[in-house]
């Protein structure tokens, strides 16, 4: 049973550990270390939603990729995912109005 905590507590040790805060400095300047810090960005953030274009220019700069097909679409890069073979990618979709409508994470 103790050990069981034990092991519990060093997994719940190293999911915490690899989550960094968010900061727009570190967001523009280590690309590779964004995905770390995503959860902080979601929950700092009211998950972006609702946010308009020049915010989000401002708080993560200028995406990597914009699409207006299937709709209005940012696209960050949030560094390698999984065994590093494919991207992850933050897909911010706005409305006609041009703010954030909604957000999903993207693997390619």
């Amino acid at each position: 049973m103790l050990r069981k905590i034990v092991l519990s507590l060093l997994a719940l040790l190293l999911l915490c550990a690899c989550q960094s805060q968010f900061t727009a400095n570190s967001w523009t300047s280590d690309r590779e270390k964004r995905s770390a810090m995503l959860s902080d960005l979601l929950n700092k953030n009211n998950n972006l939603v609702g946010k308009t274009e020049d915010e989000i220019i401002s708080l993560l700069g200028k995406p990597e990729e914009k699409l207006d097909e299937p709709a209005f679409q940012y696209v960050y890069y949030l560094g390698r995912a999984g065994l590093g073979v494919d991207d992850s990618l933050l897909v911010l979709q706005f409305d006609e109005n041009w703010k954030v409508e909604s957000h999903k994470i993207r693997y390619d």
